[in-house]
């Protein structure tokens, strides 16, 4: 058959039947000559073969690592920022209300804590003692007037409800979550400052039964002042120092859990 005479598909055709012969007669050829290699000469290429299919495969490895999940690991003292955060939108600067001649002049108590939406206070009774009411200063520096509605003689707890009148603009007010359930060994700050938020932080080191609602920490005194809350670092409220908390131990505080804004109290207008 004259070669010329194919058609374009039989020369195809006849291409790869060639190859096809080649390359088996290639892969006898080859082996043969392996076969007959000596040791060194082998492991030489099975060398240059190995570092190819690393150089190959690194690339890949490293994109791969490179979009893997890391996994991070949070610890408590992360979260301490967001809760001071949270927890001081809810407290407030408590002044006393005093008329000298024709002057009012104002003297910082102590601390408060919001804990109702209608703005209702609780604070150290210490710091009230017998007086009407006192001057709050809110944490973006408004100053209201609150009246004393109730007091709690047992837990030495103060509850204030501002007046309406004083409340211009209307406040939107921000009261603190209550945790009921302090955990023995549990991470605490307090939030004390006369001027401006200080913290400090410790752990529960007691707590008792009810009707006492103690609980002590390990806090230095010199972070607490009357009236400070602690708070878990979530952010929620655990407990308020106040005098009885105070003279039970140094670093102790009442429980949130026995601190309930009065439900049936009507607030002054």
């Amino acid at each position: 058959m004259d070669i010329n005479q194919l058609s374009k598909s039989q020369i195809v055709l006849l291409t790869l039947f060639t190859s096809f012969v080649t390359s088996i007669v290639t892969g006898i050829v080859t082996f043969s000559l392996v076969s007959q290699t000596p040791p060194s000469v082998a492991q030489t290429v099975n060398r240059v073969i190995e570092h190819t299919i690393e150089r190959v495969t690194a690339p890949a490895q490293t994109a791969l690592a490179s979009v893997s999940t890391k996994t991070v690991i949070a610890k408590e003292s992360d979260f301490i920022p967001a809760a001071v955060e949270k927890a001081s939108a809810s407290i407030v600067r408590l002044y006393s209300v005093e008329v000298v001649g024709a002057e009012a002049n104002s003297t910082f108590l102590g601390l408060g804590v919001v804990i109702s939406p209608n703005g209702g206070i609780v604070a150290d009774l210490s710091l009230i003692k017998d007086a009407p009411g006192a001057i709050l200063i809110l944490p973006d520096g408004l100053r209201v007037y609150a009246a004393v509605i109730a007091r709690n003689q047992a837990h030495a707890l103060a509850y204030l409800a501002p007046s309406s009148a004083t409340s211009t603009p209307v406040r939107k007010w921000i009261p603190i979550t209550i945790n009921p359930h302090p955990r023995l060994g549990e991470t605490v700050i307090v939030i004390g400052g006369k001027s401006a938020s200080r913290v400090d932080n410790g752990i529960i080191t007691f707590l008792s039964e009810t009707p006492d609602a103690l609980i002590d920490t390990n806090i230095p005194t010199s972070a607490i002042l009357s009236g400070s809350p602690i708070i878990a670092v979530d952010g929620t409220f655990l407990g308020l120092n106040t005098s009885v908390s105070h003279t039970a131990t140094d670093s102790g505080f009442i429980a949130a859990s026995a601190i309930e804004y009065p439900k049936d109290i009507k607030f002054p207008v």
